[in-house]
């Protein structure tokens, strides 16, 4: 398989400006979020069921379980941030490069009927997570190691629109 460019944007500017190509605003509810992480999980594993699934429809695109299994990922690597936002004052976040990443857990040669479990249990997890959060919990913050501030909110957020995007690009 080709190797894909990777991705050099910092998409943090969703945040601010929303994202036109998956509808995402910026200003959604992140209580909200738990119910949308479940009903994604759910499509996804529509999606993985398709005879197409393991296949790149373009050269520069990721194939529907590669976008799948980096799903799966970063709702771990969400999830992991927002118990330490919740957990520890101010912390820095670990960096979460999604390329580097793909390239060495081999998201090409990923068995659908193996991510779409894990993405489930991610999506779960994450929303369980989130569910317990109350009050002023969503305004606790942590940093990327660039700086950039999060609080849990926007952290959801961020996570929200990851997820409307992705289904987005496997036309979901």
């Amino acid at each position: 398989m080709s190797e894909i460019t990777p991705d050099a944007r910092d998409w943090t500017d969703v945040l601010v400006g929303g994202c036109s190509e998956c509808g995402f605003t910026g200003h959604e509810d992140p209580t909200g979020v738990p119910t949308t992480l479940a009903e994604a999980a759910a499509t996804w594993q529509t999606v993985l069921t398709s005879a197409d699934a393991t296949e790149r429809r373009s050269p520069n695109r990721w194939s529907d379980v590669e976008y799948a299994a980096h799903m799966r990922d970063v709702l771990d690597e969400f999830r992991r941030r927002t118990e330490r936002m919740l957990a520890e004052s101010d912390p820095t976040l670990d960096n979460f490069d999604g390329d580097a990443v793909a390239l060495e857990s081999d998201y090409a040669h990923a068995d659908p009927a193996e991510v779409a479990p894990a993405l489930r249990a991610a999506a779960e997890s994450y929303a369980g997570l989130l569910s317990q959060v109350s009050g002023e919990e969503w305004e606790r913050r942590g940093f990327r190691s660039d700086g950039h501030a999060f609080t849990v909110a926007s952290l959801t957020l961020y996570g929200l629109h990851e997820v409307r995007h992705h289904l987005g690009d496997v036309g979901a």
